[in-house]
């Protein structure tokens, strides 16, 4: 089976202990490093690519991905950084809201002579966010990093995963979004995400789905919580339900469903040798659609765990 790289950001999720107590629990978190973590204990081969760093709070991150089966191979270890820190407040309904602390840290200090020492054989997918893209010089590593991928046949998933909070100038938002959607294969968004890109180009959200399409992703998804996921490609547009559940806690679950998904796909890929590559597969109705119904039920099952990295299911959970 293919592997995943994952590239970005691992950070401490502090998390309260319940919605009325003020504690809060330290734990391994942040999107790309979720991905990484969610692909291997699925059975899968999880790289991260990002900096660490050298603090407790870095070696307690490192320790975690290890733990968890992901290859730290490409992990950068960043002396005299601090690590990013973000506190996590949740509703009654397990909805989230963010303060991040992150300037100058570790995860924001991995570059292009990181990405030069990758070796692509046998990745499949390049993973990554929004977040590499909130400074000039994250957003050009970024761009690098894609570009590399996408020269050894790779293909590019690009989980929007918006945290505007993060953007020093937030005029900067839809030029970078759009050049690494411009870049990507496959393209996930969140409802509200897709809203508000279309709203900046003051068009609905269908149109701008089909704005994304000929920028040059091959399949956008939308997922909208408990609601019907949006699967849009040039050959066909679907809408799937997913499972019906009440959340404890939503950390993490966008990052479940992608990575649940992309194994679907790379394990769809192993099974039929009348398939070539995974980009014939994410033109496949029957293999999109099984792929989509998988990564919801991983999502259904980390919104009923409370963390990150520990709600994140193995392949026996599913």
């Amino acid at each position: 089976m293919f592997s995943l790289l994952s590239y970005g950001e691992v950070l401490v999720d502090f998390l309260p202990t319940s919605v009325n107590d003020p504690s809060y629990i330290p734990l391994a978190g942040g999107a790309p490093a979720n991905v990484a973590v969610a692909y291997a204990k699925l059975g899968g081969t999880g790289y991260f690519a990002g900096g660490i760093s050298e603090d407790n709070f870095g070696n307690m991150l490192m320790q975690s991905l290890e733990n968890e089966g992901v290859n730290t191979d490409f992990v950068k270890r960043i002396e005299g950084a601090n690590t990013a820190l973000v506190l996590v407040s949740l509703d009654s309904r397990g909805e989230r809201t963010f303060n991040f602390y992150r300037h100058n840290t570790a995860d924001m200090q991995y570059g292009i002579s990181q990405v030069n020492k990758i070796n692509w054989q046998n990745i499949g997918f390049f993973h990554f966010c929004s977040n590499t893209l909130t400074s000039q010089p994250m957003y050009s590593d970024t761009l690098y990093a894609i570009r590399n991928a996408k020269r050894n046949n790779v293909l590019i998933s690009f989980d929007v995963n918006l945290r505007q909070q993060l953007w020093h100038d937030l005029s900067l938002l839809m030029s970078r979004v759009e050049a690494c959607i411009e870049a990507s294969d496959i393209v996930k968004l969140s409802k509200d995400e897709a809203e508000y890109l279309a709203e900046i180009k003051q068009v609905d959200v269908n149109f701008y789905v089909q704005q994304l399409l000929l920028l040059g992703a091959k399949l956008i998804v939308i997922t909208d919580g408990p609601n019907p996921v949006q699967v849009t490609c040039a050959s066909f547009s679907i809408m799937l339900t997913v499972p019906k559940i009440s959340p404890v806690d939503t950390t993490g679950a966008g990052d479940s469903f992608i990575s649940g998904f992309l194994f679907s796909l790379a394990k769809s890929l192993g099974e039929h040798e009348n398939i070539n590559s995974l980009y014939e597969i994410i033109e496949q109705r029957e293999h999109v659609s099984s792929a989509v119904l998988f990564g919801a039920n991983c999502g259904a099952f980390t919104c009923q765990k409370k963390g990150a990295f520990t709600a994140l299911p193995h392949l026996t959970d599913i």
